[in-house]
């Protein structure tokens, strides 16, 4: 089997298999690398009329699909093992993170770009039992819709992609996308309430607070005490001033995570484990991004945020970048920012405490220090004053932030947000009092 790349209707490229290798590589289209359109895929795989080998190809494409128990969730539904990762992505890849679609040789044009004339309605078709039956059924619904449209979403946790209605409240006005037409939002039932409990309030929690300060984050918001969802806007999708049966259409943005740009496979994302690290991702902005200063800060924002709420799942497959039309890059709002560190085996199951991206050279978040930051500075190419003024900011804000977020969850009916955030607080405080003294 040979799988198509394409970016709207133009043939990217090729992705086949050779003898003795892990992965299928891939070949960019003679025609597109001659074309104005012509775009690398990925800074892992520049613009080129060579072959990148399976090795060279599998951290971008495999990089695109679900990992963990949500791959072994899809693969059941699908009837395909779940080491099979070419046959997952021409099942799933319809529609993909950032602007490309994988389909199978013989499928070349059937997938269409956008929101067009010819798909008209058809091409979103009304969630019918609403939003509140993907809260009530999530197992169910979220294979359900995820076989259906066709959709590859990374990660560890299962989720849905779907198609808002510009205008409509949160609660209404929600389509489903047919196979290959972008969706605009990503929902995340809480699937995992009963082994972290509140893990989707807490999500919620952090992504707002780090919002108010400062910190570019993805667009949230919450619903369903009871069944709680988490609702997040792409940012890798805009819509257009283009309507069809009362729609707007929407355009692709391409973007990849941090682990496809320096290629590096989703198994070893974690920086112990061999994965980017904070200099490898600095390295990375310097060399190619739009505006290098600003986003260094923010990575080091990012950074100094997670390691005081205690997320030690930030790790390099969250954190991503955005490619623009002139070739270079764009650090891509934060996402999945969550506390792990309140779950310690009393409060629900016990999550590693061993940041994603380390710190200094402690492995564990317990006991980075002031010599850590100090080491955390030579990574990011920062003066120690510089970092240390932005922790005291943060330090300063995170209060009032959390204040806000919870009013924004208690408005959503999430009576259990005080408690939530009264335990993350709780626990950023003792980091401060022991590492910025």
């Amino acid at each position: 089997m040979r799988l198509t790349v394409i970016r709207g209707n133009i043939k990217v490229g090729t992705l086949d298999m050779a003898a003795n290798e892990p992965f299928y590589g891939f070949t960019y289209d003679s025609h597109y690398l001659s074309s104005n359109a012509a775009m690398r895929l990925s800074l892992s795989l520049p613009l080129s009329d060579a072959r990148f080998s399976g090795i060279q190809a599998q951290p971008f494409f495999e990089g695109l699909l679900p990992e963990g128990d949500a791959r072994d969730a899809i693969s059941r539904r699908l009837g395909i093992s779940r080491s099979n990762s070419v046959s997952l992505l021409s099942a799933l890849g319809r529609d993909c993170a950032g602007d490309i679609s994988v389909i199978q040789e013989e499928q070349n044009g059937e997938s269409p770009s956008a929101f067009d004339s010819e798909g008209g309605t058809q091409a979103y078709l009304p969630l019918e039992r609403g939003i509140s039956w993907i809260a009530e059924h999530p197992y169910d619904e979220v294979e359900r819709l995820q076989v259906e449209t066709r959709l590859s979403l990374a990660g560890k946790q299962s989720k849905v992609a779907l198609y808002h209605q510009q205008g409509a409240s949160i609660e209404e006005g929600w389509y489903i996308p047919s196979p290959g037409f972008p969706s605009t939002h990503i929902i995340k039932p809480g699937l995992l309430e009963l082994q972290y409990p509140y893990i989707t309030l807490n999500e919620f929690l952090c992504l707002r607070a780090a919002k108010s300060c400062g910190i570019q984050t993805v667009d949230a918001d919450i619903l369903f005490p009871k069944n709680p969802v988490l609702i997040t806007k792409r940012y890798d999708r805009l819509f257009s001033d283009v309507t069809v049966g009362g729609l707007y259409s929407v355009n692709r943005i391409h973007q990849e995570d941090c682990c496809q740009a320096c290629g590096i496979i989703s198994d070893m994302k974690h920086e112990h484990d061999g994965g980017p690290g904070f200099k490898s991702v600095r390295d990375l902005l310097v060399r190619h991004t739009k505006l290098p200063i600003g986003d260094i800060t923010s990575l080091v924002k990012w950074g100094l945020f997670n390691y005081l709420i205690g997320n030690c799942n930030a790790h390099a497959k969250n954190i991503s970048v955005i490619h623009n039309v002139d070739g270079t890059i764009s650090l891509a709002p934060a996402y999945d920012l969550v506390c792990t560190t309140i779950y310690d085996g009393q409060f629900g199951s016990k999550l590693n405490r061993n940041p994603g991206m380390q710190i200094g050279l402690q492995e564990s978040i317990d006991n980075i220090g002031l010599d850590d930051f100090a080491a955390f500075s030579k990574d990011v190419h920062m003066r120690k004053n510089q970092v240390g003024v932005l922790r005291k900011e943060l330090i300063s804000a995170l209060p009032l932030a959390f204040e806000s977020a919870c009013s924004a969850a208690e408005s959503r009916g999430f009576t259990s947000a005080r408690e939530v955030a009264r335990r993350i607080i709780s626990d950023c405080r003792m980091r401060a009092a022991r590492s910025f003294a």
